[in-house]
């Protein structure tokens, strides 16, 4: 029963989650973080130049494009600008709570990375940009390649699904896992941890959780 349960979670992911794959930009791979961030006083909000001076009677004070802003529990934290060259990141956040010495947000951050070139790379161990637990969600045609990845999916076969790009033995069946390290670019990293939810001749449907990392 526990191994029918997780399919069906995997599936129900899939299936919406491919709403979004579906909706990438041409020449662009989308990746949609949860973050949350606790922020000293005197610090800026990662990836940000929006910075927390500490709470005061106004309520939280924060400089945000040069200028002070007073912030509520609840109240939001954006930020849309560049994070390196082709890599942008859309940060939406609202206040958890804020204290004297710190600053609790939680959110997404929407990181967008333009005309990306897969290669496979060992992962940093960590790095001054770090987005993780991503959901993906990908319908890859036969003969196309899973994205932002060199693996590409054969086809179809009485093993399973046939994979290129893979070490070792290259047949997955549905629930099976697909792992994947590399580099987007020069200074981004992408590890990609998908299970497959079905395969035909049409194409191959995985769903997951990847996780970035990235040095502006």
């Amino acid at each position: 029963m526990r191994t029918r349960g997780l399919g069906v979670a995997i599936l129900i992911l899939g299936l919406l989650a491919l709403a979004v794959d579906g909706c990438w930009p041409p020449g662009a791979l989308v990746y949609n973080a949860p973050v949350t961030y606790s922020i000293a006083a005197g610090e800026e909000v990662p990836g940000t130049d929006i910075r927390y001076v500490g709470k005061t009677e106004k309520g939280a004070e924060l400089i945000i494009e040069g200028q002070k802003a007073y912030k509520k529990t609840a109240d939001s934290v954006d930020w849309q600008g560049t994070l390196t060259r082709d890599v942008t990141l859309d940060l939406t956040t609202r206040i958890v709570r804020f204290t004297e010495e710190t600053l609790q947000v939680a959110g997404a951050a929407k990181v967008t990375v333009k005309n990306p070139t897969p290669e496979a790379a060992s992962v940093p161990s960590e790095a001054p940009l770090e987005y993780h637990a991503i959901p993906v969600a990908s319908f890859v045609e036969k003969g196309k390649r899973l994205p932002g990845t060199l693996i590409e999916y054969i086809g179809p076969t009485d093993k399973g699904a046939e994979l290129g790009g893979v070490e070792g033995y290259p047949y997955r069946k549905v629930m099976d896992s697909i792992v994947w390290e590399g580099r987007l670019k020069e200074n981004v990293f992408l590890k990609l941890d998908v299970r497959v939810v079905r395969y035909d001749e049409r194409g191959l449907v995985v769903t997951g959780l990847a996780s970035l990392w990235i040095e502006p």
